[in-house]
């Protein structure tokens, strides 16, 4: 596929203007078409920030692992680009992109389209069209898209799940080899935003389809099974907010904000035995977006790292121990206003590494200092 560079507009060619305009990636940004998680670890051990413009998707890439020295921003157009995309990783390293696409001659004008990288640093696969699960004719005004997303499992199947208000869920699979099915219905008419989806270590795969004062709660039997209903959770949460990570083996812990003051509530469908699951509040007010979250060991233990853009544009940070959610969190600002929503990895090295977007849409990346046996961080570098 294509790719241009900062440097011309194709690799080779020489161009006055930048093809890849820094301030219409941050205006992309802040317009909310930056992927959650867009800062991904491959299996060379680089990392790669993407990102979004009005041409197609942006990518810069780590030159050597752990190295303050990156690649791009490269430039992959996509012919009728939505400008929205989100972004999931499989157990083999593979980055998986899920966009939408305008096309004349696809049901009401719209396409879901798919691509993938399979190594980092290399050129993107070609994008594919997956179709489009929502044909009904269209209504005035339009009942709200949620953004595709691909959630693969372990057993080397590909889910494509997306939602639309007044209809629900419908996912398409993808098996491991190669064949696709049908369109299928996880009903959920009054579904709001994206799914959540979280993939366990073990590769079994599961989702939250939101609603208002909820979600429906899905999930496999196993990696390659198909999903299934296992219950609804009531709970009052900002649109287009949900995240998720894996915090215990097999168990993943949800977070999304309250509408009352935007603070970030953590919950677990799966709670221990004998116990009900509960919403467990961790600050955060007046942040925007879902949080970014990973995990490292912290003075000797396991924790969790949450990041958020926060109500005066900075990235904040806030760590606890792994599921101790009940000892609260507490949010320290890391960096200046950003573009967008920051993201948050951990490179080659294990080290926590903090990504952002500046006002003029270059790439800003900090790094925690392994030698604190705390969590604190070096300098901010601008690498792309």
């Amino acid at each position: 596929m294509a790719r241009r560079g900062r440097d011309g507009a194709d690799r080779g060619v020489t161009s006055v203007e930048p093809a890849v305009p820094g301030p219409e990636t941050a205006a992309a940004a802040d317009a909310g078409q930056q992927a959650p998680g867009w800062l991904r670890l491959g299996r060379d051990g680089r990392l790669t920030a993407y990102a979004s413009c009005a041409e197609g998707l942006v990518r810069w890439t780590e030159s050597a692992p752990g190295s303050d020295v990156w690649h791009g921003p490269d430039l992959f157009p996509v012919e009728g680009w939505a400008g929205r995309f989100t972004i999931a990783q499989d157990s083999g390293g593979f980055v998986w992109f899920t966009g939408t696409r305008y096309r004349e001659g696809a049901p009401n004008g719209r396409e879901l389209v798919l691509a993938a990288q399979y190594q980092t640093g290399r050129p993107l696969g070609e994008w594919r069209a997956v179709g489009n699960p929502f044909p009904e004719k269209e209504e005035e005004p339009q009942p709200p898209y949620g953004d595709p997303i691909a959630v693969p499992d372990g057993a080397g199947a590909l889910h494509v799940l997306a939602t639309r208000f007044g209809i629900g869920v419908r996912g398409r699979t993808r098996r491991a080899d190669g064949i696709w099915g049908n369109w299928q219905d996880y009903q959920g008419k009054w579904v709001r935003g994206a799914i959540a989806p979280l993939v366990t270590a073990q590769g079994r795969a599961e989702f939250l389809a939101p609603y208002r004062g909820g979600a429906s709660y899905w999930g496999q039997g196993g990696p390659g099974a198909g999903f299934k209903w296992l219950g609804r959770m009531e709970a009052d949460a900002v649109e287009g907010t949900y995240s998720s990570y894996e915090t215990s083996p097999g168990s993943g812990t949800y977070f999304w904000r309250h509408p009352a003051d935007g603070g970030v509530i953590a919950y677990r469908p799966q709670a221990p035995a004998g116990a009900a699951p509960m919403l467990m509040p961790l600050g955060g007010a007046g942040g925007v977006g879902p949080v970014g979250v990973t995990r490292t060991r912290i003075n000797g233990y396991d924790c969790t790292v949450l990041l958020q853009r926060g109500a005066e544009g900075h990235p904040e940070i806030a760590a606890y121990p792994t599921e101790g959610e009940q000892y609260g969190a507490w949010w320290a600002p890391v960096g200046d206003r950003c573009a967008g929503l920051p993201a948050i990895a951990r490179d080659a090295r294990g080290a926590v590494t903090i990504a952002m977007l500046d006002a003029e849409g270059g790439l800003r990346i900090a790094r925690q200092d392994l030698t604190d046996a705390g969590l604190s961080f070096g300098p901010w570098y601008h690498v792309g």
